[in-house]
């Protein structure tokens, strides 16, 4: 029988203003809120990615954003892994490119370019892939703040917990796994949407130039 930390979690999502819910038949929990104002739905489920261990966390906040932003930042040890499973999916003889079936993360690597600049942190280069049409609208977004947010949120399990974070359809999506009896860990996650939301909506809302 798995342990229930519903009791911890729902004192935590109290703490921080946030409404939560228990839907035992899902093994699914739901904090709902908001963050600097904006609505907030975040979920702890059974992973639906294989990369995932525990259970997977997965945030969403609408920003209202252009729907031509399209960002992604990926744990770069995840994007080798999807890489080379995608690569071995197309290569295997026994299967088709047909019935092979692609989940987003993997869709975005066929479809953007990883983005670098000058000024990138080293750490951020080393730990983290960015992928995207537009350098400046990554810079922009990351360096800065959220640079310091993305490594502050590993704490010292660096490189050891997979993040997948979008900007797209006018939204902000984060994706990790969770363990449940650690609330820090929530605490950390929060903190680094919160960032992640206030920084695309400063340079959405007065233009690349105000950061770069």
């Amino acid at each position: 029988m798995k342990p229930d930390h519903s009791a911890a979690l729902g004192a935590w999502a109290k703490r921080e203003g946030l409404a939560f819910e228990t839907l035992r038949s899902e093994d699914r929990l739901i904090w709902t809120g908001h963050l600097g104002g904006v609505a907030m739905r975040m979920e702890s489920m059974p992973p639906r990615r294989d990369y995932l261990s525990g259970h997977e966390l997965r945030l969403r906040m609408n920003l209202d954003l252009p729907d031509r932003l399209s960002l992604m930042v990926m744990s770069r040890w995840l994007k080798t892994r999807l890489e080379q499973q995608a690569y071995e999916g197309y290569t295997d003889k026994v299967r088709t490119t047909g019935n092979l079936k692609l989940h987003e993360e993997s869709r975005w690597l066929a479809l953007f370019g990883e983005l670098g600049w000058t000024t990138m942190a080293p750490d951020l280069w080393a730990r983290y892939a960015v992928l995207g049409e537009r350098r400046e609208e990554a810079q922009a977004w990351l360096e800065g703040p959220l640079t310091a947010g993305l490594l502050t949120w590993e704490g010292p399990e660096a490189g050891a917990i997979p993040l997948v974070m979008m900007l797209t359809r006018g939204s902000l999506y984060l994706r990790t796994q969770h363990d449940r009896s650690k609330v820090q860990e929530l605490t950390r996650t929060l903190e680094l949407a919160r960032l992640a939301a206030n920084r695309a909506q400063v340079f959405a809302g007065f233009g690349l130039s105000s950061l770069v």
